[in-house]
């Protein structure tokens, strides 16, 4: 599954464009920039270099944001989110993380004193790829290539230690309320409840339960749950 979200984003390197709330668009249209960008100088930024892709025959290209750079895999190929982020929501669901710990699929954000606004993936080998702005679109450069302090906060997210290849551990819930608990058991304390339709990370079945990861309360929460209310993605 990893595998699979930097092989995606290697795609997009070189033939893409940044676009505030971009998602993966593919009808890039002047009429359409200017409904997501409120100024005339960021129109014309994004014109400019969509025109410049154009003209070395690239196709398709691709609107992206930073965090619509990484939710595109996520929400919209793979259906684990179900709902857009900024580059502050994807943190809050991150494990917080040394610069020194980063591994492939980590991510690395901006913090300018005050909040998160910007948001990469680190590739490894001391590589990024981020949408870093309108005249660029997304790249990949080197981790200190904005200064060594220019990604100054790091983050592990919650769907890192998926190793397998297909979309099998992803599910929902079956149930209209279904406790996640802390152990293999109704014995086990709530740790909290989820819902019809709610995303899941879940492992395989054992003896009726399966280790299960679900967003509650913008946060992700680690558990076990009773795999007759779990439905596994086709």
């Amino acid at each position: 599954m990893m595998q699979g979200f930097l092989e995606y984003l290697k795609e997009q390197v070189g033939r893409s464009v940044y676009v505030w709330g971009g998602q993966g668009e593919t009808e890039i249209t002047e009429k359409w920039v200017r409904s997501r960008e409120n100024k005339e100088a960021n129109i014309l930024r994004v014109m400019r270099f969509y025109e410049g892709l154009r003209s070395k025959g690239i196709s398709p290209i691709r609107a992206y944001d930073c965090s619509g750079l990484i939710l595109h895999y996520w929400q919209d190929r793979v259906g684990f989110f179900t709902s857009d982020m900024t580059a502050a929501g994807l943190f809050r669901l991150c494990t917080a993380l040394e610069k020194t710990a980063l591994q492939p699929g980590d991510l690395v954000f901006r913090h300018n004193g005050t909040a998160i606004h910007h948001v990469g993936v680190y590739m490894g080998d001391g590589q990024v790829i981020e949408a870093e702005g309108r005249d660029r679109g997304v790249v990949e450069r080197h981790i200190d290539a904005g200064g060594t302090g220019y990604w100054n906060r790091f983050g592990r997210p919650p769907f890192f230690d998926l190793k397998k290849t297909d979309d099998s551990c992803f599910a929902r819930v079956k149930g209209d309320s279904v406790n996640l608990r802390a152990g293999p058991g109704t014995e086990y304390p709530i740790v909290t409840v989820t819902h019809r339709g709610d995303p899941l990370l879940a492992r395989a079945e054992r003896e009726g339960w399966c280790e299960t990861a679900a967003i509650a309360g913008g946060k992700m929460q680690r558990g076990y749950m009773s795999a007759k209310y779990i439905e596994r993605n086709k």
